[in-house]
């Protein structure tokens, strides 16, 4: 049982989030020229959260590079629908975008968000051929926690002492790069682990499993190629720029970009926004680091 004010702190953040998520997305089209929709796959045993969508380019014979998206929302927020139009702009240009569901704190806690994510990972593995998904060429992309997370799985790929604290197993997928969209990296932190952070983040379990959390400590000149994205008015700004010097002091190969000036501005996970000239522009940068990293 959570408490109260913990039940009432998530409800408030679920309620914000999708206000604002409801107000940016309104009006766009769930079908795209282009594009072939495949939704509610099942990836594991739970009937409402294990499941994702497929979006592809159509018309394309040879296997499609693959962006598998771990979505945020503070840990205990969002579904794959907040991020179909995401997803499918990424079809129109050219890649396989799995955009799967998570559990929820506080149904779960630490690490059980993440253990769904190395389950879909897994089904990826298992059924690249039947949907024609070059396993040689996958990108992770996360933002916000699902960046944290996806910061956590990359080190979980490239450190064999970090990957054996989860007892997952590699794949056979190919990871080429990652890229981390206002990230919550450091999220233990001074003033992270507040509100409704704290469903998953519990105080136990940061007791317990600190080390687990802590994937900076594991990360090693050997991991992915990075892409690191924030914004001059995301709140999250000062952990991609803390980030940015701790892949540069591991000697990590990694971009920087910040978007966004005094005059116009861009806050936390704008580059999700299909409506905004400047997030199209940031894609497009995200898009070229990726196909640089193509084999």
């Amino acid at each position: 049982m959570i408490s109260k004010e913990l039940s009432r702190s998530i409800i408030e953040l679920r309620t914000a989030f999708k206000k604002n998520d409801d107000a940016r997305d309104a009006g766009l089209p769930r079908e795209v020229a282009g594009v072939e929709r495949l939704d509610n796959l099942s990836y594991g045993p739970d009937p409402k959260w294990h499941l994702l969508d497929l979006y592809r380019p159509t018309k394309v014979i040879k296997p499609l590079p693959v962006i598998i998206n771990i979505h945020g929302g503070g840990w205990c927020y969002g579904t794959k629908e907040t991020y179909q139009f995401y997803g499918l702009n990424w079809a129109q240009r050219g890649f396989a975008f799995v955009n799967p569901n998570y559990r929820l704190a506080p149904d779960v806690t630490f690490p059980g968000e993440l253990d769904d994510v190395d389950r879909y990972i897994h089904w990826v593995a298992e059924h690249a051929a039947e949907y024609n998904l070059d396993s040689n060429n996958v990108f992770l992309i996360g933002d916000s926690a699902g960046g944290e997370m996806a910061e956590q799985y990359a080190t979980i790929l490239t450190n064999p002492e970090y990957r054996f604290k989860f007892g997952y197993e590699l794949t056979n997928l190919k990871f080429r790069a990652v890229v981390l969209n206002s990230a919550a990296a450091f999220p233990l932190d001074e003033g992270m682990v507040t509100g409704a952070v704290a469903a998953y983040f519990t105080p136990s379990i940061i007791r317990q499993q600190r080390e687990q959390i802590m994937a900076e400590n594991y990360i090693q000149k050997n991991y992915l190629p990075t892409f690191i994205c924030t914004a001059t008015a995301d709140f999250l700004r000062n952990n991609a720029a803390k980030l940015d010097g701790f892949l540069t002091a591991k000697k990590v190969e990694h971009v920087f970009k910040m978007y966004g000036d005094d005059d116009h501005p861009r806050g936390h996970v704008f580059l999700i926004s299909q409506k905004d000239e400047l997030a199209q522009q940031a894609t497009d940068d995200e898009m070229r680091f990726l196909q640089e990293h193509m084999a």
